[in-house]
């Protein structure tokens, strides 16, 4: 665990010396700046203040509403988990094969398991910590532009939401950087994989009305993971509706699914993909082969 600590310390030295690092951060305290407060402070209310639960009045002032509907939503539901969660991890692996960086490391006298749980781990700990820090930074914009906020004891959720998607996308670094051992097409392919995502969301609600596959899809669980556990707070066994959804042949009408069947799919769609791409990750990262 030492040598594990002694290389997520290593990973995070270098993550404070890449641009990149810095430029996302700024496009992290953008997003904070403007879900939290701007949008707010225009419209005069909370961005969905008209929400109900399967008719249950939340009250006015959500935060939490604002943090969920627009971070995943209106945020095109992954483009901010694919900025923070997967660019940030995309050089991780790939790049430092890439460029022979990683060398130094495996020189040391270190296994490749530790090498690899030290990068996840210092990634883990740094996506925790944005999204606590997105998350308070919503409520205190909440707060100054449309007053007191309700329901603070569903922080939790949110940043357990948050995280879940941004972890997915950093597994999915984590396995394409292994794979192809460069940083670049990583990049590449991890923005390859979030228009497939958006396209198979946009196929399905147009031609179907099942939704279960979907939350196999990255951040589309993580989504309907805190979704769902409001419904369940609010209306515990209550069904959740899905408007916007269309039901065959371009037909626009709600689509519904089951509260506890929206967490179960979500909390096992979201733990499949993060234990498939991280062991399949590890694997290819142990075959690598450095550079002579």
């Amino acid at each position: 665990m030492r040598k594990t600590w002694a290389v997520a310390r290593y990973e995070l030295t270098w993550d404070l010396r890449k641009k990149r690092t810095y430029i996302i951060l700024g496009l992290f305290l953008f997003g904070a700046l403007v879900f939290g407060y701007l949008l707010p402070t225009i419209v005069g209310t909370s961005m969905v203040a008209w929400t109900t639960l399967q008719g249950v009045n939340t009250g006015s002032a959500l935060w939490w509403v604002d943090a969920h509907n627009v971070a995943f939503n209106v945020f095109v539901s992954g483009l901010f988990p694919l900025f923070i969660g997967g660019f940030v991890a995309a050089d991780t692996i790939g790049s430092e094969f890439d460029s022979n960086t990683i060398v130094p490391l495996l020189s040391q006298p270190v296994r490749r398991a530790e090498v690899y749980a030290g990068k996840l781990l210092e990634k883990v700990l740094l996506l925790l910590a944005v999204s606590i820090i997105f998350t308070l930074l919503v409520i205190a914009g909440s707060e100054l532009s449309i007053g007191a906020q309700s329901h603070l004891e569903a922080v939790p959720l949110v940043v357990l939401a948050e995280f879940g998607a941004f972890l997915e996308f950093t597994a999915l670094a984590f396995l394409i950087g292994s794979l192809v051992r460069s940083g670049t097409t990583t990049l590449g392919l991890l923005i390859a994989v979030f228009m497939v995502i958006l396209t198979t969301v946009l196929v399905v609600s147009l031609q179907t009305g099942e939704q279960e596959y979907m939350f196999l899809l990255p951040t589309v669980n993580a989504d309907f993971l805190l979704k769902s556990t409001f419904y369940y707070i609010f209306q515990p066994f209550g069904v959740m509706v899905l408007d916007g959804y269309a039901m065959g042949g371009g037909y626009v009408s709600p689509a519904t699914v089951g509260v506890v069947s929206a967490m179960e799919y979500s909390v096992v769609g979201l733990l499949a993909n993060l234990l498939a791409a991280f062991a399949a990750g590890y694997y290819f990262f142990r075959r690598a082969e450095v550079k002579g």
